[in-house]
């Protein structure tokens, strides 16, 4: 591949001022497209690889410009309420151009890596010594081309580079990206193989595989782990973070505790979403979850002190 070969990922939001993705200030650019089906996913907008119609119920007007400008019958009004067949879209945008109150938007736009850096280097000022770009998705590395381009453009301009992945992915996606990324935040969700597979549809093996190719090179990686009460909120799963964590010489890790935010998401691309009636977990209870992660981080710390003993 050439340097000035144009290269294109398919791009559904990008997000300054954030202090979530990696450290310092952060502008995340998130990709489309991911090869798990989470049932938390807090943005399911991006799990599919194309465009995707998103509609905000609470922006209509009832114009109904809509109804006429879609050649699919996507819209339609009855007793003055707008709804939407999701299955008849084709994300042709023709009801995105007229929508006046911006109620309707499709995610999902082509952008070369050229103009994505351009929007990003907008934020530099901000960065200082910690902050930078964020790629996340979906999965980006699913996009590694695009990836591949896009940090190293950002590292031509002396900006670090994050990536969020969940690991399920190719292993010559990481070889590409390993050596212009500055930090894999790697998303570690489950322990159980069979719940993995149940639960998000993922490869517990090849993420493993993944992860150790990332610590076997000195990639810097956090562990990041959401973690979703009733599903892998127990001990066995906490034990087997810090087990993980301390075998393969990662000092960082992150708990998720889960958050609702994402709800009305679901709603918004016409998608049920299965944990509707569970509550963000409070301050109090992530706080005791972080209390028993790092008791487990300590007694497989003193395990390995004592094998060495």
């Amino acid at each position: 591949m050439k340097e000035s070969q144009i290269i294109e990922g398919t791009v559904f939001s990008i997000e300054r001022f954030s202090l979530h993705d990696g450290p310092g200030i952060r502008t995340t650019v998130f990709l489309k497209g991911c090869p798990l089906s989470c049932i938390w996913c807090h943005n399911p907008e991006g799990r599919r690889a194309g465009p995707q119609l998103r509609y905000f119920a609470q922006e209509c007007i009832g114009c109904m410009a809509c109804v006429q400008a879609c050649p699919n019958g996507v819209h339609t009004f009855t007793d003055g309420v707008h709804r939407v067949d999701f299955s008849r879209c084709k994300a042709c945008r023709a009801c995105e151009n007229v929508c006046v109150a911006g109620a309707l938007r499709v995610e999902g736009h082509r952008m070369s890596a050229e103009a994505v850096i351009s929007e990003v280097l907008k934020d530099r000022i901000y960065y200082g010594e910690e902050g930078g770009l964020t790629i996340s998705g979906g999965e980006p590395l699913l996009q590694t081309a695009f990836c591949v381009r896009l940090a190293r453009l950002a590292k031509e301009n002396g900006i670090s580079v994050c990536v969020e992945t969940a690991g399920d992915v190719p292993r010559e996606a990481l070889e590409a990206m390993r050596d212009c990324t500055d930090l894999f935040l790697y998303d570690y969700k489950m322990s159980d193989e069979e719940k993995l597979r149940r639960y998000t549809g993922g490869n517990l093996g090849r993420i493993l595989d993944n992860l150790a190719y990332l610590a076997a090179h000195q990639a810097r990686v956090v562990l990041r782990c959401p973690i979703i009460c009733g599903i892998n909120d127990d001990d066995g799963h906490f034990r087997a973070i810090a087990a993980l964590s301390q075998r393969l010489g990662i000092r960082e890790v992150e708990l998720m505790p889960y958050h609702n935010y994402g709800k009305g998401k679901w709603e918004q691309i016409g998608e049920p979403y299965a944990l509707a009636d569970m509550e963000t977990v409070s301050k109090q209870e992530g706080a005791r979850m972080n209390e028993r992660l790092h008791m487990f981080l300590e007694e497989a710390a003193q395990g390995r002190t004592n094998e060495r003993l």
